[in-house]
């Protein structure tokens, strides 16, 4: 009788076992449910936002739901993380730091200012599905079809305004040159980041994420992501958002009025430059610049930088 009872006790358990595992796996299929429909709702909201070139319908097929079930993992964090957390091993593979494994799932990164960065799916490692990057604006940069690493799909590009930079298609990492009239390629000669870059703002801590070099000592300025010389307007804001300076560049050398302000708001500085050589001064210290004026350059060492600087 007692060995029954144990029985009847182990089934009644083991029941409750399997009633408690179905529960986490309809908990889980509800989280990869509530994480695509968020994201493609996320997608639809910012293309429609953007007003940017509606795409074909094959173009718009979002992650497959079942493929998105079958995912093992979903990882979200910023890109420091996302770079310190993953790598590309020597076969291209996508994997985890921490275990070296090849990841297989949904990856969410979110720039510096809490937008949405990237959006990427992979299997065993290798890309597949869409892969979606975003303005800081939070706007659709760019979107990429892969299956099984390879390119296979709809290639778009957008600029920061939702001008369309680039379209192409591929068919198992082959491109097809005759899908689009116009080739799918921007006519300008300049590169997507040149092209948005070219009227630049925002705070001064953000400059040398975009560019590299030193403008402050009449250095050249390139741009950081393709090491193009730049050309261009930049607008540097302070951190509460009040105007320091307007520079202006031409081959990556100061070119036309330099302007910067103080704290206070103030014009305080203005000269005129021609490609990278100071031209004269129109305002120094606040005040109208005498272009008589005898300058000891001992008692000014920002005068010495920008006279004397390379």
């Amino acid at each position: 009788m007692e060995k029954i009872t144990n029985l009847v006790t182990l089934d009644f358990a083991w029941q409750l076992v399997t009633a408690f595992l179905q529960c986490l796996k309809i908990n889980l299929i509800m989280n990869r449910l509530i994480i695509l429909f968020s994201s493609l709702a996320f997608i639809a909201l910012t293309s429609c936002e953007s007003g940017q070139e509606e795409l074909p319908d094959e173009a718009m097929q979002g992650i497959a739901l079942q493929d998105m079930l079958g995912e093992e993992e979903y990882w979200e964090g910023n890109k420091l993380e996302y770079k310190e957390l993953f790598f590309l091993n020597q076969t291209d593979l996508f994997c985890k730091t921490d275990s070296n494994k090849t990841y297989s799932g949904i990856i969410k990164v979110r720039s510096r200012k809490g937008t949405i960065a990237l959006l990427e799916s992979y299997s065993s490692g290798l890309k597949n599905g869409d892969f979606f990057e975003y303005h800081d604006t939070g706007k659709l940069k760019s979107k990429r079809q892969y299956k099984q690493g390879m390119r296979h799909g709809y290639f778009f590009e957008w600029l920061n305004d939702g001008t369309i930079y680039s379209r192409k298609y591929f068919q198992d990492d082959l491109e097809d040159f005759g899908r689009f009239d116009d080739e799918g390629v921007s006519t300008t000669g300049k590169s997507m980041a040149a092209l948005e870059l070219a009227t630049w703002k925002g705070e001064a801590s953000d400059f040398y994420f975009k560019f590299a070099g030193d403008p402050k000592r009449g250095g050249i300025i390139h741009i950081r992501e393709t090491e193009e010389l730049y050309d261009g307007n930049v607008t540097a804001l302070d951190n509460e958002g009040r105007k320091e300076a307007m520079l202006r560049y031409r081959k990556g050398k100061y070119h036309g009025t330099i302007s910067k302000w103080d704290e206070k708001g103030n014009l305080w500085e203005e000269a005129e430059y021609d490609r990278g050589i100071l031209v004269a001064f129109t305002i120094k210290n606040g005040k109208p610049f005498d272009p008589t004026q005898v300058i000891d350059v001992s008692e000014d060492p920002e005068m010495v930088n920008i006279l004397f600087g390379d």
